[in-house]
């Protein structure tokens, strides 16, 4: 018997409604989000929940119902406001909060919190990837990790202050009193260097003459620069490779995709236009358009987006 293409029309609209109704019946036709991370599949966790699939799109009670935590536990982590609020709105709070350069609280922070809270593994963690300090404050008390990797979190955690005492210990390092403290036990130094206003007028020869008895003449010049010019002399060396030291860790890594990685960076590492927006869902921010701000103002989770982009840098 020939079949017409009438028939044949039909039997292909049978068929394919069949399938779909089989595929409903059976779990396997979902049209809609269902906000379930999917399951672990092999291991001693297997079939349970897995933290590496946390999405930024999922809200704090999603979080909270899938991996069975106390909703107010992990807001309380993370600071949020409202239980409906989405997870990837901590890539805006924490953008604007003056991390270190180099490291990020988002959506990849979520996943390492519920790691640990679970004790479900997350292998995928991404490198630069922290703590608040509130986060490790639950993990201590609820926590189901070895406490050995929660004070590991606990050693990168940020407090919102951590910024200004790492930057002011380069000079705090220089012991300008304690270098007073040791002249003053030599008592004929000490005298001309205490009394630095006074001493260059009258003491100016016994200082003089003491520097050639005693013969140390190197160490009399940075004394008496230390009298004059305070506690900085005392590092000469030293305050240039602080400064450099310091310019270096702010400055951009080539090929390092962070939060203030901008579009013209990208270009200039060599991603074209085209690679960029395969990224961003067909878009693309001025050259000046920090990555970090650009996604929070299109919707697009910024730690996604910077997988991508960093996947693409390393081709």
């Amino acid at each position: 018997m020939k079949m017409t293409s009438k028939y044949m029309a039909i039997a292909v609209a049978a068929i394919f409604a069949a399938g779909i109704g089989g595929a409903k019946l059976q779990g396997y036709w979902v049209t809609k989000s269902t906000k379930q991370p999917a399951s672990i599949k092999t291991g001693e966790f297997a079939g349970m929940p897995s933290p590496s699939d946390i999405r930024g799109s999922y809200t704090w009670a999603d979080v909270a119902k899938a991996f069975q935590i106390d909703v107010g536990q992990v807001m309380a982590a993370f600071g949020a406001k409202a239980d409906t609020d989405k997870v990837n709105t901590l890539e805006a709070i924490y953008g604007e909060a003056g991390l270190p350069e180099g490291v990020e609280i988002g959506t990849d922070s979520v996943r390492m919190f519920v790691s640990l809270y679970t004790g479900l593994p997350h292998p995928t963690a991404e490198e630069g990837t922290i703590l608040p300090a509130s986060a490790i404050a639950v993990l201590r008390t609820n926590g189901k990790a070895d406490p050995a990797l929660i004070e590991e979190a606990a050693a990168k955690a940020w407090n919102g202050a951590k910024a200004e005492p790492v930057m002011s210990a380069a000079p705090a390092a220089s012991p300008a009193p304690a270098a007073s403290t040791s002249s003053a036990q030599a008592q004929p130094a000490s005298k001309p260097v205490a009394t630095s206003a006074p001493a260059p007028a009258a003491p100016a020869k016994p200082a003089t003459t003491t520097v050639a008895t005693t013969a140390p003449a190197p160490a009399a010049a940075p004394a008496t620069q230390a009298a004059t010019g305070g506690p900085a002399p005392t590092g000469t060396g030293s305050a240039p490779k602080a400064d450099a030291a310091s310019t270096t860790e702010h400055a951009p890594v080539t090929g390092s995709v962070t939060g203030k990685t901008t579009f013209g960076n990208l270009k200039e590492w060599g991603l074209s236009e085209a690679q960029i927006k395969s990224a961003t869902g067909g878009k693309i921010g001025p050259d000046s358009a920090v990555l970090r701000d650009w996604a929070a103002a299109n919707g697009v989770t910024f730690s996604e987006l910077k997988a991508t982009l960093q996947e693409l840098l390393t081709k």
